[in-house]
């Protein structure tokens, strides 16, 4: 037997008491700082555990805990399993029903909590009492009673424990299913400490910042065991807040911070950001230094860091030595952009079942990216490699848990002679260093048997600012990726983007169109609450469906979320319920549009009925920053008094906002009478372009005969290229480009030179996202002058070739106005500059321009139920340009 076997948790601590009683062992913050020396502490565990014998607490018995981070939980805990009990640490996060299913499972007969949550504890109490007749016995740390317990508790003699003895029953939090309570003896955490401090990472000197919750193995080896042995201090901050953070750092000169991936991620983006807020070119000099420092500390282990970002380092103390990442794999860009700044990252893998440490990178060499090297009592394997060298990992060695509480078929399936099958995927370099790439139970296996790991694909598209959290699925059919997408509403507002989720959909074409086919997101759902996680930070994705977003708008109805129904909040709900579905109403915290459906032009409709309710007349970007109903509710409130003095009620409706007045300022825009001398430049430019086309491209026309004569008309082509634009002007005589506008988006067209260009060319500049009324308006006013115009209806440029979904703006003028519109499809451009190419190439180009669609030629009472005339006729308009591009394989069409 293993000598740490012999040894248990109790004759480790009492060591470490014994050698080091007047270390400090705690920090922590209560109406100020104050510390718990080991001598202290020993006295104190040593009175809760003779009350917890003296209450029948014996050798194998259950006590849990359940309790956020202090010095009483460790207390508590060392008691239970000095007076021989096991110890349940319980996640003090969780809901009543939760609570009373794992004391009930594990038989608790005592329970420690704090007075946070002792609601819950409670709670669930009372739901094991009515089921089961029993109730188990609950200490308080914030009780009167407690501090008189520490000090009257009786002596009696504790049962005495060994290595094999359980000391903890961990229920693992898990991310795909039903928790199982994993028991761990002394002997497995013994051994998984004593590998950590044999390798050297910290000694008896250190300080070591407590943030992740105790409960969890890795928290719990890693800022609770390792230190205790060693005689080395814990600290536990005000709050997980930054400035509690770093006054926690610095004033209690914290050596070692203990965190997950998506800590140190807020910490590094932090630091970063601030570089970049500097003046001049000090951004661009630091961000050269810190990759120069990354470069040499990688290949010669040079710190020139230290050196160049002293500021940085100040703000985390002078004593301060490393980062330690775990409980998820760490992005290798956030470990390179913190060692460039000079700090030392090491990043370990584990799990519950594992005590939980069995790999970390040493000091010597870390490789980012991956888990590190196996610890030396530690046997790795890899299962059924693939050619990559890619399979399952299993583990063997001391840390390796007894079994699954009370389930030995879990325990048959996963402990298979000593080896414990991880369901984690991985491979091993050449120098031993582990790679973990994906997790067995989590891979998405296609139709087309492509195997895919769920966090690679959502890893690429959280390159987007816009996306805050993502979780990918695969369908039901199977054959596809689906994502659930919490979008950053602070970058939205930041960027002025007010349709989000039109702009996740863009994103997501846009980075699919870089990815291959396999690992392209074809469904999306979005959603405002945060996704899932465990307290480490993983997704719960067994918690995760297509179906989330509405759930989640149902569980907060559920909740009370209805607007209250004052005067004003009244007329806002009025309005709102135009845009939803019957029987429904709003809550106050609903999105406009991610929870209640309203894209842009859905916006300028309802800024329209506001009008018309509040007899006022709103800014054009009204509700620009506008997110929520309460946002909304409030916004109108601070306008009551101008609400109040206003005139008569406001007309709504596409037909009367379409045929209000531009402004001046919105007509300077574009020029609708125009002196010759003034066409003069225009002709010259349309006439070396056409040629250039003409020589470059080969650009054809067909379908000339369809353009009505009048030049009162609206043509939409297809667009998948920045060509298009110029192939739908230079094909048509200059006779009625003299009479076309094309709308383009303004920031293509800002500045003197450009703007002067946007004019001449007869472009009308518009803001998509905040000023689409305004753009409406012109183009309104453009056609009601007689004039014709250019319209892309997929409202951008096709990823893949393919055409996209018209929008119904083109329908709201068409219908509205009565002009008819001439579909038009285009072929080549794709192949010549599609995205992302810098250069165009000389691909033959062609135009076909199809028979004119007019509204009222369209019967509308055969359109889909949940459909408007507007998009409906977008829909047909649709078909049309599909029939063009039939038409256009099968060689048809008259040349021009």
């Amino acid at each position: 037997m293993d000598a740490d076997q012999k040894i248990s948790i109790t004759d480790k601590f009492l060591d470490a008491a014994r050698s080091y009683p007047e270390n400090v062992l705690f920090h922590y913050f209560d109406e100020g700082w104050k510390s718990l020396f080991y001598s202290e502490f020993s006295r104190r565990v040593r009175c809760l555990a003779s009350f917890l014998a003296a209450n029948g607490i014996g050798a194998g018995d259950r006590a849990a805990i359940i309790s956020e981070n202090r010095p009483e939980w460790c207390s508590a805990y060392l008691s239970i399993i000095m007076a021989g009990g096991t110890a349940v640490p319980i996640d003090s996060q969780l809901g009543p029903e939760e609570i009373a299913n794992l004391l009930g499972d594990s038989e608790s007969k005592t329970v420690f909590h704090s007075r946070k949550t002792g609601p819950n504890l409670l709670a669930a109490r009372e739901i094991i009492s009515s089921a089961s007749g029993v109730s188990p016995l609950l200490v308080d740390f914030d009780s009167p009673g407690y501090e008189m317990l520490l000090q009257t508790a009786p002596a009696v003699p504790f049962a005495k424990r060994g290595g094999e003895d359980t000391a903890s029953i961990i229920y693992t939090s898990g991310t795909t299913g039903r928790p199982k309570g994993v028991m761990l003896t002394h002997g497995n955490f013994c051994a998984d400490a004593q590998s950590l401090i044999e390798a050297g990472i910290v000694s008896h000197e250190d300080n070591v910042l407590a943030v992740l919750p105790l409960h969890h193995t890795y928290a719990f080896m890693c800022t609770f065991l390792v230190p205790l042995f060693l005689g080395a201090s814990i600290t536990y901050p005000e709050s997980l807040k930054g400035p509690d953070l770093t006054t926690a750092l610095q004033d209690r000169k914290v050596s070692v911070l203990v965190g997950v991936p998506q800590l140190l991620d807020v910490i590094r983006t932090g630091m970063l950001q601030k570089m970049e807020g500097m003046p001049g070119p000090l951004p661009v000099f630091l961000a050269a230094v810190r990759r120069v420092s990354g470069f040499l500390r990688e290949k010669f282990d040079i710190n020139p860091g230290r050196i160049f970002f002293r500021s940085v380092h100040a703000a985390l103390g002078k004593n301060f030595r490393f980062f330690a990442s775990g409980g998820a794999r760490l992005d290798p860009s956030v470990m390179k952009d913190l060692e460039g700044l000079g700090f030392t990252v090491l990043e370990g893998y584990g799990l519950t079942e594992t005590s939980p440490v069995v790999t970390f990178n040493p000091f010597s060499k870390r490789k980012p990216g991956s888990a590190g090297r196996p610890l030396p009592s530690v046997e790795i394997r890899i299962l059924s490699p693939s050619g990559t060298g890619e399979g399952e990992i299993a583990v063997k060695g001391p840390m390796v848990m007894k079994g699954y509480y009370r389930n030995p078929s879990a325990t048959a399936e996963t402990l298979q002679e000593g080896w414990f099958r991880t369901g984690d995927i991985g491979r091993l370099d050449s120098e031993g260093y582990l790679f973990i790439t994906g997790r067995s139970k989590e891979v998405i296996v296609l139709g087309s048997g492509k195997n895919i790991y769920p966090e690679e694909v959502e890893k690429a598209y959280l390159a987007s600012p816009v996306i805050k959290e993502i979780c990918v699925l695969g369908t039901k059919e199977g054959n596809a990726l689906h994502a659930v997408v919490v979008p950053d509403l602070d970058y939205a507002r930041e960027k002025r983007i007010s349709n989000i989720q039109e702009e996740i959909k863009w994103e997501i074409r846009e980075i699919s169109s870089r990815l291959p086919s396999y690992m392209r997101i074809t469904g999306l759902s979005v959603r405002t609450e945060p996704l899932p996680r465990t307290p480490l930070g993983k997704l719960r994705r067994f918690m995760i469906t297509e179906t989330a977003p509405v759930q989640a708008r149902a569980d907060r109805i559920k909740k009370g979320g209805k607007v209250p129904e004052d005067e004003i909040s009244r007329k806002v709900l009025d309005s709102l319920e135009q845009f939803l579905g019957k029987g429904e109403e709003p809550g106050e915290d609903d999105n406009l549009e991610l929870d209640l459906g309203l894209d842009s032009l859905s916006k300028i409709e309802l800024a329209a009925s506001l009008e018309k309710a509040l007899s006022t007349k709103l800014e054009e970007d009204f509700l620009f920053d506008v997110n929520t109903v309460r946002e909304l509710t409030e916004k109108i409130r601070k306008q009551a008094a101008a609400i109040s003095a206003a005139g008569p009620p406001v007309p709504s409706g596409w037909k009367e906002i379409l045929s209000r007045e531009p402004s001046k300022e919105d007509l300077s825009l574009v020029s609708l009478e125009e002196p010759g001398k003034k066409m003069l430049p225009a002709f010259i430019i349309h006439s070396v372009l056409r040629t250039l086309f003409r020589i470059f491209f080969r650009l054809e026309a067909e379908g000339l005969e369809n353009i009505p004569a009048d030049g009162n008309f609206i043509v939409t082509p297809n667009h998948t290229s920045y060509l298009d634009g110029f192939v739908a002007v230079l094909s048509l005589p200059f006779s009625y480009f003299r009479r076309m506008y094309a709308l383009g988006l303004s920031e293509f067209f800002a500045g003197r030179i450009k703007g002067w260009f946007a004019k001449t060319a007869h472009v009308i500049p518009i803001d998509s996202s905040a000023y689409l009324s305004k753009a409406l308006q012109v183009s309104a006013h453009v056609l009601a002058k007689g004039r014709s115009l250019i319209v892309f209806p997929e409202g951008g440029r096709s990823f893949d070739g393919t055409l996209m979904e018209f929008k119904k703006g083109v329908g709201i003028l068409a219908v509205e106005a009565g002009i008819p519109v001439v579909p038009a499809y285009i072929q080549g451009t794709f192949r010549s500059l599609p995205r992302g190419a810098a250069f165009p190439r000389p691909e033959k180009i062609r135009i076909i321009f199809g028979q004119p669609l007019r509204a009222s030629s369209i019967d509308f009472t055969h359109k889909k139920e949940d459909t408007d005339d507007y998009q409906h006729f977008a829909d047909l308009l649709k078909k049309r340009v599909e029939e063009l591009k039939d038409a256009e394989k099968a060689g048809l069409g008259s040349k021009t």
